[in-house]
């Protein structure tokens, strides 16, 4: 039998969300598996020679743009120069470096700046110059240069449509691409010649380098048609400006799969690892610890009603694991967004999770022992300030009514103002990674 955990369940959360991301960020992935002699450099498991005649040019895009660059100039110096965009504002001042803060969900009039001082960056570059890519979460919105006939309002609207039905990440990124200049390794063609290397902070399902920040830097084997038979399946392409399938019909008409030479990538960081240091530190504290899926995909009530019925096993029927048990999901939800609140999917997958143990109560299933929690790893949930939320039925005991109260807060995705207002929100700050999120329960 395992022994009882001595920690609250309150400081075992911070420490799981702390690690988690410590984990993932930059200045723990940098270290012994990035080396420069000189001549070469050796990144993780990679192999780049340097040219005497070369420059090294380096683009660093997405949330963890920033903290990724200064690795790299922190073991290059001046050899290096470059661009970094992303959504975090500036906090490292990374030498050799010009700086760009820009709009995310949504590509702004800075993104379009990004994007074109990144395309005039790497086109300007010679043979024997060598290019690092710095890929993160975020990236899509951070370098933005829209297809011809397409306008950066154009693009956002129909960015929003899909955003707001609930659409996949993974579909989502498959237009993105499709909409911009830059993406499915159109940014690299642009120097075949140069030796390239790209290295990536992995925030989509599956890792797939391509669908990070609409792949810039790596080949991509999907097609404009591909992302206009999507648009008409899910019936919103009436919903989206005529632009975007005038466009996409146009690009398919003489589509030419883009060929890369000279480049290597290699994902460096992913959900998978956030997940396997929030395990080690349920493991410490003397728990049951796994991890059930590390590849979630779906709506926030699906994942919401699993993780309850999850815990409703392990609690009431003391079966899948043993408590104390700590059980650990990765991915990304989605929720269909029609309310002015703020808040985001982490915090609404909670609170909906509080409301049904509410309801298993009333039905005298009671879940006294269970915490559920979920947080983004980027530190920014939605449209709020806070990461995720965390919370128990004795959490909220003292509200005369739960249920009512969440779904008055359900219904205006109004999560945030919630977990204000009663308790349990989880807010680190940007956190200069992302790999998605992390949620699950802990059943004491």
């Amino acid at each position: 039998m395992i022994d009882k955990p001595g920690i609250s369940t309150s400081d075992l959360m911070r420490t799981i969300v702390d690690k988690s991301i410590s984990a993932v960020k930059p200045q723990s992935l940098f270290g012994e598996q990035f080396a420069f002699d000189g001549h070469v450099l050796h990144a993780f498991s990679e192999k780049v020679e340097f040219r005497e005649d070369g420059q090294v040019k380096c683009v660093a895009i997405g949330k963890a743009a920033e903290a990724m660059a200064h690795q790299i100039a922190l073991k290059l110096g001046t050899r290096v120069s470059g661009i970094i965009a992303t959504p975090v504002s500036s906090h490292l001042d990374v030498p050799g470096f010009r700086f760009f803060k820009t709009g995310h969900p949504y590509p702004d009039e800075q993104s379009l700046m990004a994007g074109k001082a990144v395309f005039d960056f790497v086109r300007s570059s010679g043979n024997r110059d060598v290019i690092i890519f710095l890929i993160s979460g975020g990236g899509s919105a951070s370098v933005f240069v829209p297809t011809e006939g397409v306008t950066l309002a154009d693009a956002n609207r129909a960015f929003e449509v899909l955003i707001k039905n609930a659409i996949s990440i993974k579909d989502i990124n498959l237009l993105r691409r499709h909409l911009s200049a830059l993406g499915g390794g159109k940014l690299a063609e642009l120097v075949p010649k140069c030796g390239k290397l790209s290295l990536v902070i992995s925030d989509v399902v599956g890792n797939n380098p391509s669908a990070v920040a609409s792949g810039p830097s790596v080949e991509d084997n999907s097609t404009p048609q591909d992302a206009l038979s999507f648009l008409r399946s899910s019936k919103l392409i009436d919903s989206v400006p005529a632009s975007v399938p005038k466009a996409l019909e146009r690009m398919s008409s003489d589509f030419k799969p883009v060929k890369l030479e000279n480049n290597s990538v290699r994902v460096i960081a992913s959900n998978s690892d956030a997940l396997r240091a929030a395990k080690q530190i349920g493991s410490e504290n003397l728990f049951n610890t796994m991890i059930l899926n590390s590849s979630f995909e779906g709506s926030v009530a699906e994942a919401s009603d699993f993780l309850i019925s999850i815990a409703s096993e392990i609690e009431l029927n003391s079966s899948i694991i043993a408590p104390p048990a700590i059980v650990l999901f990765g991915g990304e939800t989605v929720v269909d967004v029609s309310g002015n609140g703020i808040g985001g999917r982490n915090q609404h997958l909670v609170l909906s999770a509080i409301k049904r143990m509410h309801e298993l109560m009333m039905e005298g299933k009671a879940l006294k022992r269970t915490t559920v929690f979920s947080f983004g790893t980027d530190g920014r949930d939605g449209n709020s300030d806070a990461a995720g939320a965390f919370g128990s039925l004795e959490t909220f005991s003292k509200i005369d009514d739960v249920k009512n109260e969440a779904e008055k807060y359900l219904a205006t995705f109004d999560s945030n103002s919630f977990f204000k207002k009663y308790g349990g929100l989880i807010e680190t700050g940007p956190t200069d990674t992302n790999v998605m999120d992390v949620f699950g329960m802990v059943v004491e």
